[in-house]
């Protein structure tokens, strides 16, 4: 058969290690996969990577190249109706082991049809808009998967070695830990992959997971690289683990990032992120007092119980930060996102806001803060804020059904979904 993987999304984007990892077990199931399609060639099974929601109507507009279009991604374990219409075959959840079942059926019978026995998976031409979406295909034990060589030929050429899915955290408002279950690999197996990893290429290796907390011998295994001798650069670092488990060996000029994702500390109570100012304030001068300089936290504003009211508390909570005693002057980049309800949290049902209001007044507060009033001092970055009609329609994609992308412009559906 020939077949082919296209990653359907932006094209500084692409470089999506599960989309590859699937593409290795097939060859190690006898398949050749191209990652590039040659327009010369007629194919047999086109598999469509998709990265994002916002990818969807890239999806939608993208002609069938192929007999048997299989579409899957990480947006499939949290909601895949929208793109049902338009796959042949949809595969929810990890696909590994599952590539190795289709593509030989595919082989000997030549019909979506006949993978609608595996795993997580919805076949087009057999769905009712509204039927019941399979439980993911989970892999347990995890696969063994080579070091993933991320952007070769380029000055950011890096290796990726995973060692952890999903989240030992179930944060209410965030789909990663409730979309599957969290497993990791064992630091002996990690080991062994590193091996793998050609250094003559690029030294740099990064360790693909959530955040530190993702793995219980995280801080052993990043030591373990920098005895190694390579670059390696720290995920985000979560402030509970850090508090409980201590600062990592991270350099003094590494970007520290730290999800926040809550204006009070009430919300981070509520959304199962009990983190407190307190915790916050001790988190930054730990780093701050060990000589590090530049930082970037996230923040998920616009829950439907908060109000505009809850800005002055994250107002409170970064002067204290500002007061902690400096002597070399810090570079703070902050990205706001606001809340998207996911379909597979128990926050699914939510209403979304998008409070004018609220921006109004982080706009301010970031135009009094982007210049140090001291020296040193803080320098404060407004790193992104999505606007409303892009939240609009991120909310829409994300909890859409199998209709939300027929009607678009250049949409070509593969199936009417009941005639509609």
């Amino acid at each position: 058969m020939n077949i082919f993987m296209e990653e359907v999304c932006h094209e500084q984007d692409k470089g999506s290690i599960g989309a590859w990892y699937v593409v290795q077990h097939a060859g190690r199931a006898g398949y050749k996969v191209d990652m590039e399609r040659d327009k010369n060639k007629k194919y047999d099974v086109e598999l469509l990577s998709v990265h994002h929601c916002t990818d969807f109507e890239q999806l939608a507009k993208t002609p069938k190249r192929a007999k048997i279009r299989i579409v899957g991604g990480h947006p499939m374990q949290n909601n895949p109706r929208p793109v049902i219409p338009f796959a042949d075959v949809v595969c929810i959840g990890e696909g590994e082991n599952w590539i190795k079942q289709a593509l030989p059926l595919l082989e000997e019978h030549g019909c979506a049809e006949c993978l609608s026995d595996l795993p997580g998976t919805i076949v087009g031409s057999q769905w009712t808009p509204g039927d019941e979406t399979p439980k993911a295909n989970i892999e347990d034990p995890l696969p063994d998967n080579p070091p993933y060589l991320n952007r070769p030929d380029t000055l950011s050429a890096a290796w990726y070695v995973e060692i952890a899915r999903g989240c030992p955290y179930a944060c209410t408002f965030c789909e990663l830990g409730n979309s599957a279950p969290y497993r990791y690999y064992s630091p002996e197996h990690i080991k062994k992959v590193l091996e793998g990893a050609d250094t003559t290429i690029t030294r740099k290796i990064n360790f693909y997971a959530p955040d530190e907390a993702a793995h219980p011998n995280y801080h052993e295994m990043f030591n373990y690289l920098l005895d190694k001798g390579y670059s390696a650069s720290f995920s985000s670092m979560r402030v509970d683990s850090i508090l409980k488990r201590g600062l990592p060996a991270v350099k003094k000029n590494a970007l520290i990032r730290v999800g926040i994702d809550g204006l009070t500390q009430e919300t981070r109570k509520r959304i199962k992120k009990p983190i407190t100012d307190d915790m916050i304030v001790e988190y930054f001068r730990r780093f701050i007092e060990r000589g590090h300089i530049q930082f970037k936290m996230f923040f998920i504003i616009g829950y439907p119980w908060e109000t505009v009211d809850d800005f002055k508390e994250f107002e409170r909570l970064m002067k204290r930060i500002f007061d902690i005693p400096l002597k070399k002057n810090i570079r703070l980049r902050i990205k706001w996102t606001p809340f998207i309800p996911q379909p597979c949290t128990p926050l699914a049902e939510e209403k979304a806001q998008y409070d004018l209001e609220l921006i109004d007044k982080i706009n301010v507060w970031h135009a009094l803060y982007q210049r140090a009033r001291s020296q040193p001092g803080w320098f404060v970055e407004n790193d992104g804020l999505m606007g409303k009609s892009s939240h609009i329609k991120q909310c829409k994609l994300t909890a859409g059904d199998e209709y939300v992308l027929m009607g678009m412009p250049g949409a070509r559906p593969l199936h009417t979904m009941g005639g509609q």
